[in-house]
């Protein structure tokens, strides 16, 4: 991300506070978005008001890249600011023609659709496990390699900040049943929280897991 700053930071910014609905679902955007600074969550909800938390956005993403690209003519979800946050502001039509005349924000880009797609993956096969306990244990996983920063002795601190309800919405179960699997996890000694900030024993997760808890992929997120 740093090496773009140059030509982001002719563009104007604006904070977004914890909460505020920066696009809302099927809205036509005035504008794109660049995230400087903050976590965005990217959510759908059901018919009955239920929240589903589809993804987040850290520092560098562009908000909504598939209609930047001319994939959809409206947001496909609801985009709001998981933390205070800072975006640039600018037309889509900037990004574009700065893609066509330059090979390295080109490649930026690129890198950027290639750690989502790993992210997707790690995510979906989360999602495929059978037991509560090991759809959370998994989820663990891919938010450690994603998002997460290395401490010491195998311990990887997460840095997105999640409530039990937030982190029930990402896995797809009920607050009860995150809360139970989340303590077999505590008690296990996997994982660990301190004001919504999870950190994860990746020894002991790769000891739980039929995988390697990183398999070539570490640091992929980190911009």
């Amino acid at each position: 991300m740093n090496n773009f700053n140059t030509f982001f930071d002719q563009f104007p910014t604006t904070s977004v506070q914890k909460g505020e609905v920066i696009l809302q679902q099927n809205y036509v955007p005035h504008h794109a978005y660049v995230l400087k600074s903050g976590f965005v969550k990217v959510t759908s909800f059901t018919n009955n008001g239920e929240e589903k938390s589809v993804a987040f956005k850290v520092a560098g993403d562009l908000i909504p890249i598939y209609w930047i690209f001319g994939k959809s003519h409206a947001a496909l979800y609801y985009y709001q600011a998981h933390t205070d946050c800072v975006l640039y502001v600018l037309d889509r039509d900037d990004i574009l023609q700065h893609v066509d005349g330059n090979h390295d924000f080109a490649k930026f880009v690129l890198d950027q659709q290639v750690i989502a797609h790993v992210n997707r993956e790690l995510r979906v096969e989360a999602l495929e496990q059978s037991r509560a306990h090991l759809k959370l244990l998994y989820t663990f996983r891919h938010l450690a390699l994603i998002y997460g920063v290395d401490m010491k002795k195998g311990m990887v601190k997460i840095t997105i900040p999640l409530t039990q309800q937030e982190l029930a919405n990402f896995v797809g179960l009920t607050r009860e049943t995150t809360i139970a699997a989340l303590g077999k996890l505590r008690r296990d000694n996997i994982v660990r929280c301190d004001h919504r900030y999870y950190t994860v024993n990746t020894p002991r997760l790769r000891e739980a897991t039929e995988d390697d808890y990183d398999p070539g992929i570490m640091n992929i997120g980190r911009r």
